[in-house]
């Protein structure tokens, strides 16, 4: 999406937006935050998922890192954190400042741009609560783009997934103002988070099966003059993101007759 030649520019204006994170330590230590959180973002692009995996990878490539980042000295070496040095920084880190802080970059490059994204909640198996039990997040991702945009902790808001999306919203619309259309599947078609979404002048997209009979029934009738049409999945998002040259995927009858999902885009 973005051309080879800005991707300096790109990286020094994630930089930027990195440095603007709160610093939650007590005592700062030998490491400057911009650089555990750069440390941090490479090794995740790397696979390493854990402050061992970090602290290995950060070793290993010291001698390329150390031109771009500040490094510890020690005895006139430079030194690479080790595991405690993330494994602290993590505890304290805020999810929230980190989000806002991508936010902020992601506004600078899609500021011409209207979002459409999809919720969904999904296990985060690597990432474990107090009980040692996975963790449900719920996800907005923007597909035309591909940027996962940010997660809640559906069990932390102590509420399932339509709630946690209704609790967040205004956050939501804050952070990407060019947000403009939700999609999802059948659990979040709820008049309540469907009426706070119109309450934020957005739009959504969600089905509504055949195990929601009475929101079915009465979508049925109020629609039942409408024209139908496949939908266009070629349909440009902007002028400035380009058209994905997909071919039409022919409409499965079989599906339609087993599931009869309906959708529809409810706008203002």
């Amino acid at each position: 999406m973005f051309p080879p030649e800005n991707s300096s520019q790109l990286l020094k204006l994630f930089a930027q937006a990195l440095k603007k994170v709160p610093d939650p330590r007590r005592k700062r230590g030998s490491y400057p935050l911009a650089t555990l959180l750069a440390l941090t973002f490479l090794g995740l692009i790397a696979n390493c998922t854990n402050p061992s995996e970090l602290a290995r990878w950060s070793k290993n490539h010291l001698e390329n890192l150390h031109p771009f980042l500040r490094f510890r000295r020690l005895n006139g070496t430079r030194r690479a954190p080790v595991n405690l040095t993330f494994s602290r920084l993590f505890e304290v880190l805020s999810l929230n400042d980190l989000q806002q802080a991508f936010a902020e970059f992601v506004n600078l490059l899609l500021a011409d741009t209207s979002i459409v994204a999809s919720v969904d909640g999904k296990a985060a198996k690597q990432m474990k609560d107090k009980n040692g039990d996975a963790l449900l997040m719920l996800n907005v991702f923007a597909q035309q783009v591909k940027l996962h945009l940010v997660s809640w902790n559906v069990q932390g808001d102590k509420t399932n997934e339509p709630g946690c999306l209704k609790k967040h919203l205004g956050e939501l619309f804050t952070m990407f103002p060019s947000l403009k259309l939700l999609t999802g599947d059948a659990v979040f078609t709820q008049r309540p988070l469907l009426e706070a979404i119109r309450e934020y002048e957005r739009d959504y997209l969600f089905q509504v099966k055949e195990n929601q009979p009475k929101v079915l029934k009465k979508m049925k009738e109020v629609f039942k003059d409408a024209e139908l049409q496949e939908p266009d999945d070629t349909l440009e998002l902007s002028d400035d993101v380009p058209p994905q040259k997909k071919k039409p995927k022919p409409y499965d009858r079989k599906v339609s007759k087993k599931k009869e999902p309906w959708r529809f885009v409810v706008s203002g």
